[in-house]
């Protein structure tokens, strides 16, 4: 794996958690996909060091990729309900928190060099912010994998 300065790697969910300011929710339906690995944002895009308090923690298993983050109640539910993360969203629900819901795009011509629109899921929970994201899957599966974040 090449190695990214914007990022550094976390061995487990408990390592993932000692580097960031809150305690990332780990889901419990995958899929059947894999864990292959957790990165915790260190530096912004111009290679400033980020506080803990201001890093994300991205979990990727093989075809979907979950993220958390925390930022202000306000921005993690701006993020969730106003930002596009595709076309015509979908209103839903992760359990008691309103969702959106991004369908997966067509197949792309093989000159498109855009490439397909990945399939997402984004909610916030107080000052959490989370998407779930696939270019494989369809939303109705990311919902899933989303519901499993919280346990019953």
């Amino acid at each position: 794996m090449t190695t990214n300065p914007h990022f550094e790697t976390a061995d487990s969910w408990n390592a993932a958690e000692t580097m960031l300011a809150f305690r990332p929710l780990q889901p419990t339906y995958t899929a059947g996909f894999e864990l292959e690995a957790i990165r915790i944002y260190v530096r912004d895009h111009r290679q400033r060091e980020l506080t803990i308090a201001d890093r994300t923690c991205e979990a990727h298993y093989g075809s979907f990729v979950v993220s958390q983050s925390r930022r202000t109640p306000d921005e993690s539910r701006r993020l969730a309900l106003e930002v596009s993360y595709g076309r015509n969203p979908i209103v839903a629900r992760v359990f008691e928190h309103e969702a959106r819901l991004y369908e997966l795009g067509p197949e792309p011509a093989p000159e498109d060099i855009d490439g397909r629109s990945p399939a997402v899921v984004t909610w916030h929970d107080g000052d959490m912010f989370f998407l779930v994201a696939s270019s494989e899957m369809p939303s109705i599966e990311l919902q899933k994998i989303a519901m499993s974040l919280y346990p019953r």
